[in-house]
């Protein structure tokens, strides 16, 4: 692919025995990243930001989400699970969370570490960039990396409004790590691996907007670890625990949608679902509407309990979490107890350290080319080529619009006559048809034959 630097690496991948070429997934996809090339689904990693809508809603389950070798524990002395509450969510009530943790236990790891340990850590960093930075009106959340993603190509106006901080992963991830290596493990012997519900957080992990090093040794698909767990539930029964303290409601309500933004004061909104983040980030680019304060976005529908990779409906885990926290409020009033904090001074500014993200770039769409008077020439073409195009949007050239077609030509992915409204009766267009959709087209030779007989 002819599209110069690639900046971005996706974790959606086609499995083309299933793919049809059906174009579905290409008319789905928010930033055109999909083409169909020899009959099937290409995914442009410039592109793709890992949304997962795609595989959401691939009628032949064609587009999948690579994790990790489970058996990538075995090579660490500490073997971590990083879980995140969604987790939980996936499993009914009557099973009990030491139940869960207990399973985790039994598949190999060593040492359990929820993700929202460090919610409330979160909040007051949030509050103090905001503070920090009060030329800005609105701010947006950095929790989803889709979003993030998303903005960067898409929205790139926007990147200043992100709050430049990494998300509660990150900083679990780095939380566990200091309190192994205090206990006395090496650094070499301690591999983190994170559940995940999506494929943006895999691509988080793997190729992380700050460009800096990840804490986390592999990732784990949500659905692969519930799958596991669930089999073995009937006879777990041991009392394990993880090795941090108990969430509170507000820890375990983070990753649904509202419960970022509920833990701030002021005129804050929460946006999720793909289209409704895309709708409000084109009127708040559009200065056609006025949101100041935080803005809390999540790809998903209802959060983190609508990614791809969850397995249980995402309303039902919803209120099971919702449940969870009503819980947690009552056993932390009974107890009187309330989040830990962190006391060592020296370790919290450390960390929130680490947890600053000095640059976000913007990644456009349609950027051309590094140097300007080049893109600009490009950009020229790239219009009269649009207008000499039929306009109709038919797919039928393996672009999901005439302006994607376009914009192919121009960066050298395509031809013009692959269009078959430019021209439908030559070979080369016959023959550029057939590079798109291999074998199902129907040449001349056999047209011919059939009208013979």
């Amino acid at each position: 692919m002819a599209q110069g630097e690639t900046y971005f690496k996706h974790s959606l991948k086609v499995n083309g025995y299933l793919c049809a070429g059906c174009t579905t997934c290409m008319r789905t996809c928010p930033t055109g990243a999909i083409r169909i090339r020899g009959g099937k689904a290409v995914i442009y990693d410039n592109k793709c930001v890992d949304c997962g809508e795609c595989m959401k809603i691939c009628p032949h389950k064609a587009i999948y989400i690579k994790q990790d070798d489970f058996q990538l524990i075995e090579n660490y002395g500490y073997k971590v699970c990083l879980v995140p509450t969604t987790f939980i969510g996936q499993f009914e009530e009557k099973y009990k969370t030491k139940a869960i943790y207990s399973c985790l236990k039994k598949l190999g790891f060593t040492h359990i570490y929820e993700v929202e340990h460090g919610v409330e850590f979160m909040v007051d960093l949030y509050k103090e960039y905001m503070e920090e930075h009060p030329e800005i009106r609105t701010f947006i959340s950095p929790y989803c990396p889709a979003v993030i993603r998303l903005i960067q190509v898409r929205f790139p106006s926007l990147v200043d409004n992100i709050i430049k901080l990494k998300s509660p992963l990150d900083l679990a991830a780095r939380v566990i790590l200091k309190k192994l290596m205090d206990a006395g493990a090496r650094r070499e012997s301690i591999g983190i691996f994170y559940v995940t519900p999506c494929a943006a957080k895999i691509a988080s992990v793997k190729y992380p907007v700050s460009q800096q090093d990840t804490c986390i040794a592999g990732v784990i698909n949500m659905d692969f670890l519930y799958n596991k767990v669930q089999l073995m539930l009937h006879d777990s029964d041991k009392d394990v625990k993880p090795i941090n303290h108990a969430l509170t409601s507000r820890d375990v309500m983070w990753p649904l949608a509202g419960g970022e933004a509920s833990l701030f004061r002021g005129s804050n909104y929460a946006v999720d679902g793909l289209q409704n983040v895309i709708s409000f980030l084109e009127k708040l680019e559009d200065e056609a509407i006025d949101a100041p304060g935080l803005i809390e976005m999540r790809i998903c529908d209802q959060g983190c309990v609508g990614g791809v990779l969850t397995t249980n409906n995402r309303f039902v885990a919803r209120k099971r979490l919702e449940n969870r926290a009503r819980l947690l409020d009552r056993l932390h009033r009974r107890n009187n107890t309330d989040a830990v904090s962190y006391d060592d001074s020296e370790f919290s500014e450390q960390i929130a350290e680490q947890m600053v993200i000095p640059e976000i770039k913007p990644r456009s769409l349609y950027k051309l080319d590094d140097n300007f008077a080049e893109a600009f020439k490009m950009a020229e073409r790239m219009k009269k080529i649009e207008k000499a195009l039929p306009g109709v949007n038919c797919s039928a050239c393996g672009a999901p619009s005439c302006a994607a077609l376009a914009e192919d030509i121009v960066r050298g992915d395509a031809r013009i006559d692959t269009c078959i409204f430019i021209n439908r009766h030559s070979q080369a267009s016959e023959d550029a048809i057939r590079s798109i959709w291999g074998d199902r087209v129907r040449t001349k030779e056999i047209n011919n034959e059939e009208n013979k007989q």
